[in-house]
This record gives structure tokens, sequence and C-alpha cells, in this order.
């Protein structure tokens, strides 16, 4: 059988002609909104004329001074801004939800209400939209109105309380990674938009997706969580895939860089084996004392080289990773020198054009009077309501 190209055929995508609204900032609507785009969706943001999405102003800056996480993240969008406490502007977005396929929102729950855009009441006005409310702890609950952030929502999913601590009474390391935000908010978000969608092709009916950040982040406890109901919970950093065992951590070489060592089947245990004692000149045993011994006696990228049959590879640095050979082969950092970026994980006809990623992220309300008169809203209506 024939492999699949790794660029996508000709196309816009699986989700080409799709309008998404996201109202939403910083980081887990706008990721979500990035992997509806790597599909071929079309990104209008609608922000607050008083400085737009926070992420704008946040450092590193470019050149520019605009945020270069904002335009990673919001490459290819368009701007639209409103004052949603405007009358004049509030109709001016109901007229972008009346076209719209999916609004996004990450308001705390019932933020939207007030503003006169209950969801439920969207779905009934607009019978094929699909919302999707973004939020820490859900629309409903004891903890609706609860501020909140990704380390938090880590915490109370057990996720914090797995790895191993820094040392004998010290305290969970915070990820490297916002793991909520982004598996949690993001991805869990797009996926349900992508469900929702293809139900709306079956039924005709659009519906209001409750997405909480925490709950979202509970699937990858599924095993763990089923240990610990069945009272064999483990003790941080004793299980198997969290630093419990040496064959399934990291260690460090001779140049300071580091190796991802994961030989937990026999195969290749017995591969690792087999290699570390030839450079050893003896016998080596699979322990953690003994290989963090060997792994000192050759630089990384050697190691890397001569365990490549052993489930061993590199922890490469941000910068590394835009230059390795698989990521660059695959196409999956697009673009040279200070505009690089990460394309869509999306290969084949359910892609779109990975290069979308390179686009400059819109200034804001850039689109403003084009994305209205598209809808058949005057621009100038919106002047209604200046003082």
């Amino acid at each position: 059988m024939t492999a699949p190209q790794a660029e996508n055929p000709p196309g816009g995508g699986a989700l080409a002609g799709l309008r998404v609204l996201d109202l939403s900032r910083l980081l887990p609507g706008p990721m979500c909104s990035w992997y509806l785009a790597g599909m071929g969706a079309e990104i209008t943001k609608v922000e607050d004329p008083a400085g737009g999405d926070y992420l704008r102003w946040m450092p590193p800056l470019d050149d520019r001074g605009q945020s270069i996480w904002f335009a990673a993240i919001n490459a290819g969008a368009r701007s639209v801004c409103l004052d949603l406490k405007a009358p004049a502007h509030l109709a001016a977005l109901r007229a972008l939800i009346a076209q719209a396929d999916v609004l996004i929102e990450s308001f705390r729950p019932g933020v939207m209400a007030r503003l006169g855009l209950e969801p439920a009441a969207l779905v009934a006005a607009f019978p094929r939209l699909i919302v999707a409310s973004i939020s820490g702890f859900g629309q409903a609950g004891p903890w609706r109105q609860r501020p909140g952030h990704d380390l938090g929502y880590c915490g109370l999913s057990g996720a914090l309380a797995l790895g191993a601590f820094s040392a004998p009474g010290g305290v969970a390391p915070v990820p490297g990674v916002q793991l909520a935000d982004v598996a949690g908010g993001a991805l869990t978000a797009a996926l349900a938009i992508t469900a929702a969608l293809f139900q709306r092709e079956r039924s005709g009916q659009g519906q209001w997706l409750d997405l909480s950040m925490t709950e979202a982040v509970l699937p990858f406890l599924v095993p763990t969580l089923a240990a610990a109901a069945a009272g064999e919970a483990e003790a941080p950093g004793e299980g198997l895939l969290v630093g419990g065992s040496p064959l399934y951590r990291v260690y460090r070489c001779a140049d300071g860089g580091l190796l991802a060592f994961a030989a937990i089947e026999a195969k290749f245990q017995d591969e690792a084996r087999r290699v570390l004692s030839q450079v050893a000149g003896h016998e080596v045993e699979l322990e953690d004392e003994v290989l963090s011994r060997v792994f000192t006696l050759l630089p990384r990228d050697e190691w890397t080289t001569r365990l490549a049959h052993a489930c061993v590879e590199p922890v490469l640095s941000p910068t590394e990773v835009l230059e390795h050979p698989l990521h660059r082969e695959r196409g999956s950092i697009r673009g040279a020198g200070t505009g690089r970026r990460v394309g869509s994980p999306l290969h084949g006809a359910v892609g779109a054009d990975r290069d979308r990623v390179l686009r400059p992220a819109p200034d804001l309300g850039a689109h403003t009077a084009a994305a209205l008169s598209e809808v058949g809203y005057d621009p100038q209506d919106l002047l209604a309501d200046a003082p």
C-alpha cells in the first residue's frame, strides 16, 4: 500500500467555506480556531475596539510591536472590531452570526446572556448555528463563576499529582506546555465542533456545546483514575510512564544534552542493553544509577544514532525543533528564517493549505467594514452609538 503524501492535495480542505466567528481571547479559543483553519475554515475574530485580544500585546514582540504568539495562532484570520455593550455594534454582531456556521466564545458563564447573546437563544434564532462555549469549569456546576488558569485546571484533574516531585518534600513541577488550554480546551473544542457539524449535516440542527477545560483533561487520566477507583492509586512519580521506572526516564549525556529513554518492551531493552554494554566495555544492567553513568560517556546525538532502534530520542530545544529533519521533511514546520511556523498536523483531503500559517495575522479591526458589508450591514450604522 502506498503511504499518503505529506502535502495536501489542491483544494480548500474539509471545512472550506465554513464561517467561524471567534469571540474568544488568549489561547484556548484562538487555538481551536487554528485547528479549524487548518481544515479550511474561514476565521473572523470579533475584538473589543479598546485593545482587542489581550494576546496581541504579550511579549515576545516582533518589529511591529505585535506579539509573536498572536501572529502564529491567528495567521490568516480576519479581525472585526465591535463594542458588544453598544446596541448598534451588537446588531452588527447578530448580522454576522446569522451568516455564521460556528461561534466560539470563552466568556465567564452568564456573560453572553447579559449581552443578549444567550447561547441557547442564539441556536433557537439561528437553527444551524453551533455555539462552542469554552470555560474553565463548565457552564453549570458549583464552580461555574470561579476564575482559573491552566495550572489550576491541571491540578483539579489530577494531572499535576502524577509526576515525580522535584525533591523529597518538594512540589510537583509546572508542566512545560499548557495542557488544559490546548489539549483540553482547543483540541477538545475542535473535535466537538467537527462532530456537531457532522451531526448537523444529518439533522439540519445546530447546538450549544459546553466545554470545560478541567473536565477535558480527565480523559488523559482514564487508566490512572480507573486504578484509583480500584484502590490502586500510585504515589507521585511511581507509575511506569511518569518516572517510576529507569526504563522510561530522561538522562543527561556527555555534552549536557538530554535523552528520552523509553525502552519499555523487552526487545527494546535487549537492544539498549547490547549498545550500552558495547560502549561501556562490560555488561550493563538497565538500572537508574548505571544508566545515568553510562549515558555520560557519549554526547546526545551519538547516542541518538546508536540507539535508533531502542525507542530513544533526543530532547530537542524549541530552536532545534525548527530545523529537525523529521519536522522539515514532513512539512510540519513551514517557512524559513524568523517566519517559521508550525503547520497543521492534518494531511490529505481533510486539511487545507498548510502554508496558511505563514499569512499575516490581522491588524485590529482591519476587516470590520468588509465583513459587515458582506452580511448586509452598513458599517456606517456603527456610528449610531458614537458619542
